[in-house]
This record gives C-alpha cells, sequence and structure tokens, in this order.
C-alpha cells in the first residue's frame, strides 16, 4: 500500500536521561541550535538500529569517539566504563499521545511533517567522570550537571519526559508508553 498525503509520518529520536545511580542528579547538554538545557539526544537514521544511534549520540554529541559500534543492549564495554557509562536501559516510548510534541517537524508542507517519536534511556553514570571524558560535539556547547530536584528550564518536553521516567521507574512500570 503507498503512502498518501494523509498518512502518519514518523521521525524517531533517542533522548538519554544520563543520571547518577541513585537519581539525584542529572547532565544536561547545552543545545548550541536552540542556547537551552536539554537531554541529550539525536535522530535515528535511515535503516539504524536503537543500540547503534545511542552510541552515535553518544560520539557525535559527547565527543566519546573511542567508543565502538557494537553489540550494546546494556551490555558493558570497557570504553564506555571508562567515559562514566555504567549501565542504561530502554525506559519508554514517547509521543505515541501526542503527536504535536515537537513542533518543528509539523510546521512545513503536509508532504514533508513527521511526527517525533522518542526512545527514552535511562543511563546510569558517574557523572563526574563523564563530564572529564566528554568533549561536547556537533550541536552541544557544554555538558552541565544539576540536582534532580532543580532542573533549569528545559527544551521543549524533556522535563516532562525526564518526570514521567523517573516516577515510572519508581513504581516498577518501565518501560513506559505514551
Amino acid at each position: 500500500m503507498p503512502l498518501r498525503q494523509e498518512d502518519a509520518r514518523f521521525a524517531i529520536g533517542l533522548d538519554l536521561i544520563l543520571t547518577n545511580p541513585s537519581r539525584t542528579h542529572i547532565a544536561l547538554i547545552v543545545r548550541e541550535d536552540e542556547e537551552c538545557y536539554a537531554l541529550l539526544g539525536e535522530k535515528m537514521h535511515w535503516g539504524e538500529r536503537a543500540d547503534q544511534a545511542f552510541l552515535r549520540a553518544l560520539r557525535e554529541e559527547l565527543g566519546l569517539t573511542e567508543i565502538l559500534p557494537s553489540h550494546t543492549n546494556g551490555i558493558l564495554n570497557r570504553k564506555l566504563q571508562a567515559s562514566g557509562i555504567l549501565r542504561w536501559q530502554l525506559a519508554g516510548l514517547f509521543g505515541l499521545l501526542r503527536p504535536e510534541r515537537d513542533p518543528r517537524f509539523l510546521q512545513t508542507s503536509p508532504a514533508k511533517r513527521a511526527q517525533v517519536l522518542s526512545l527514552v534511556y535511562l543511563v546510569d553514570c558517574d557523572l563526574q567522570r563523564l563530564l572529564e571524558a566528554g568533549r561536547p560535539g556537533s550541536s552541544v556547547l557544554r555538558l552541565e550537571i544539576f540536582g534532580i530536584t532543580d532542573l533549569p528550564p528545559l527544551f521543549l518536553d524533556h522535563a516532562e519526559l525526564i518526570r514521567d521516567i523517573l516516577e515510572a521507574e519508581q513504581r516498577g512500570k518501565l518501560p513506559l508508553l505514551c
């Protein structure tokens, strides 16, 4: 069946919640294009697996160039550990109930519009090691650490993503679909 103009088109993004294991602190990036705080993230490329996009986001956005595309799904390699990445899990899929969540992809002709779905990863980090290893990359000005209860204003719905994922984790309800 061919795509019609009114059929939904999707862009798949990844958002990484980089927090210490006790969930008291979080690392946020300052985005160059929007000049605001945000979760680290990337859009998936055509034909790319989610685990490949996860590693590419770390390489491109934080400059962790020593990590290699490899078998991931939470399995650590020494390069990731040396960079401060301790463990991760797919924590949720956002955008199913909010097709308007990223208006940047809706303000164009109908043939080019896309609804943004986001695979959200919860990433346990040694935040100090991550801060030392990270070198801001393609669209990141800097990486900063904040108390989880003292967040600055965030890009789009990132504050909601963080809140919803951490609450679902406390209730044992991950992965979260919304």
